[in-house]
């Protein structure tokens, strides 16, 4: 993998004007601060939620699967962490990424481009021929409410197909956010109120709206205008920017739960966060907490029904994180490690991420979201050493309501099965009807509703 990192040359009218974009954005910090704005929605049926996890550089398969048979099986070493969840995983053996082959670059491009697209990417980087189900589902379900993206331990720069797994309907790459005080900060704007408190509808309440929605709008279309003059990255980081505001105008009118105060902890955890802290490929001590954070952060964002889909990326294809807190040597990258063949030092930092995961299960379930959530975990490829697409390994949680959980589905005595079943799945778990996602015609899985 070339360490060399994407760039564009920015000369003339093409180059991004700083003080242009602070004047754009700038009024939107004062509009927000206006006062409370948001509706309180009607209680009633929980909705559907999609949570979708990566983890890099497959796993270890001998410490990852199951024995016994479909109902009644051992959990190894990897899955271990997940013994109290068992009633509520499926255990996904013998998922092929059929699609490889047909795309570009090395098989951790083609793994992190298309696991979630069911279709190849381009040759253009970080550009996929469509939309990940991720944002399929986000379109369907969400009625008017931003996706949460979030990754821990990423470069937010380096945009390419190393880096990036969810994409729009135009196939461009959609950018997750690595700071969870940013991500926090416009999922629950400073005018939130978790008792349901504080949200009027005086006639100055409804100027304030007006006025922050007014500021929104124009400087959503002002940025789209600013985009349309840039090339390359300043183009993708404006259109991004551009996005973020739509999402802030999306959440200045859309409902919240219905007031609850044993929501309320949910809330204050995410607002009580140590301040400043920092994952990144050169900053890694944080990697951890940060991880913790953006967890707390989608089981708040699904709580209070500020959001019902989002992803969360552990680090990268290709990982270049040392995960010292699990008990990996200082010296040696999750990367680096699966290509020295040494399974006892990534075996540490498979359970260590299973563990993290569990967490984030039993807090859903805690919290009463779980039955109506559907979380993949997933990963890029077979293991990081061979760079196989055949049996990439696969664990959903949840979906009660839809799925047969407390199942091990070994597919490969049958001859494995498309990837492009699982998303399928997902569609159909999340109530929509498609019988295909993306580039083949598999059906959904068999065996697991």
């Amino acid at each position: 993998m070339s360490s060399k990192k994407q760039g564009s040359k920015r000369t003339g009218k093409t180059a991004m004007n700083r003080r242009m974009f602070l004047g754009v954005t700038g009024g939107v910090a004062a509009a927000a601060a206006l006062g409370p704005s948001l509706a309180r929605a009607q209680g009633g049926t929980a909705p559907k939620r999609l949570v979708v996890i990566f983890t890099p550089d497959g796993t270890l398969h001998n410490e990852w699967r199951p024995t016994g048979s479909k109902t009644d099986f051992t959990l190894p070493s990897i899955l271990a962490p997940f013994e109290s969840l068992r009633d509520d995983m499926i255990v996904l053996d013998g998922i092929d990424n059929r699609i490889y082959g047909k795309g570009d670059g090395d098989a951790h491009q083609q793994g992190m481009t298309q696991m979630l697209t069911g279709r190849p990417n381009t040759t253009k980087s970080a550009t996929s021929t469509g939309m990940s189900v991720d944002e399929y589902i986000h379109q369907h379900i969400s009625d008017g409410r931003p996706a949460l993206r979030v990754a821990v331990g990423t470069n937010p720069n380096y945009i390419s197909n190393w880096t990036r797994m969810t994409f729009d309907q135009n196939g461009s790459a959609i950018h997750p956010r690595t700071s969870p005080y940013q991500a926090r900060d416009a999922m629950f704007p400073s005018t939130f109120d978790p008792t349901g408190g504080g949200g009027g509808s005086s006639a100055g309440a409804d100027r304030a709206r007006a006025v922050r929605e007014g500021v929104l709008g124009t400087a959503t279309a002002r940025l789209h205008a600013m985009a349309s003059q840039l090339r390359g990255v300043d183009r993708q980081r404006i259109a991004s920017h551009a996005g973020s505001l739509e999402n802030l105008a999306k959440l200045e009118t859309m409902g919240t739960v219905a007031p609850s105060t044993d929501l309320v902890p949910l809330y204050d955890r995410i607002k009580n966060w140590t301040p400043n802290l920092v994952a990144s490929p050169s900053k890694q001590a944080d990697f951890p907490k940060i991880a913790r954070m953006q967890m707390e952060l989608i089981s708040a964002a699904f709580a209070f029904d500020r959001s019902r889909v989002a992803v969360l990326q552990f680090s990268e294809s290709n990982s270049g994180i040392k995960h010292t807190w699990a008990g990996a040597p200082s010296d040696k990258t999750h990367h680096g490690l699966s290509h020295d063949g040494n399974n006892t030092q990534l075996l540490k930092i498979y359970r260590w991420y299973s563990q993290q995961i569990a967490w984030f299960i039993n807090d859903l379930k805690t919290n009463g979201l779980l039955d109506n959530t559907v979380v993949l975990w997933m990963t890029d490829m077979q293991t990081g050493e061979n760079h196989k697409e055949t049996t990439v390994p696969m664990t959903i949680f949840g979906g009660a309501n839809h799925l047969q959980t407390g199942r091990y589905m070994n597919y490969r005595s049958s001859g494995g099965v498309a990837h492009n079943s699982v998303l399928t799945s997902l569609c159909n778990a999340m109530g929509l009807s498609d019988t295909k996602f993306g580039a083949r015609d598999d059906g959904p899985l068999s065996g697991v509703t």
